[in-house]
C-alpha cells in the first residue's frame, strides 16, 4: 500500500491523455468519454495523481454546476483503490476550488463512489432523476477550501 502523502498531484497535460484514458474502463469503450477527458485536460480542469512515476488516478474540477465547483469525474486505478488515492484527489480538488461550494455526484448504483464522497466529508444534497435510465443521480455537497 502506497503512502498517499508521497503521491504527486499535478494538472494533466495533453501528453498524459493515454495514461488517463487507460485508467477509465468506461473510456475504453466510449469515444465520447475520451473526448471529454481530452477537453478537461485542455481546459486545465484535470488533476492527476502519480505514485512512483505511475498515473494512479485523476479528478476533474470545473465550475459548470451553477458557477459552483463541481467534480464530474474521479477515477482511480483498480489496483490502487481503497488505499487513500480517491480521498487525496478529493482533498486536492477541495483545496483548489475557488468557489464557496463544491458539488459532486454519483449514480445510485455506484456504492463505492457514494462511500468515497461520504468518507471525504461530502453530504448528500439531493437527487436528480432521469439522467440515466433507472439509475438516480445522487448529488453531494461540501464547503470548499478557498473561500
Amino acid at each position: 500500500m502506497e503512502d498517499v502523502a508521497t503521491l504527486t498531484i499535478r494538472k494533466g497535460l495533453p501528453s498524459d491523455l493515454g495514461a488517463l484514458v487507460g485508467l477509465d474502463d468506461y473510456a475504453q469503450l466510449h469515444s465520447e468519454r475520451v473526448a471529454s477527458i481530452s477537453a478537461y485536460v485542455a481546459a486545465g480542469e484535470c488533476f492527476m495523481a502519480e505514485f512512483e512515476g505511475e498515473v494512479v488516478g485523476f479528478v476533474v474540477l470545473n465550475y459548470t454546476f451553477f458557477g459552483f465547483g463541481f467534480i464530474p469525474l474521479i477515477v482511480v486505478a483498480a489496483s490502487h483503490r481503497r488505499r487513500g488515492v480517491g480521498l487525496r484527489l478529493l482533498s486536492e480538488a477541495q483545496l483548489r476550488c475557488t468557489a464557496q461550494k463544491l458539488f459532486a455526484s454519483a449514480n445510485a448504483s455506484n456504492g463505492a463512489a457514494q462511500a468515497l464522497f461520504t468518507r471525504a466529508g461530502f453530504i448528500r444534497s439531493g437527487v436528480i432523476e432521469n439522467l440515466d435510465h433507472a439509475d438516480t443521480e445522487i448529488v453531494f455537497f461540501k464547503i470548499s477550501g478557498l473561500t
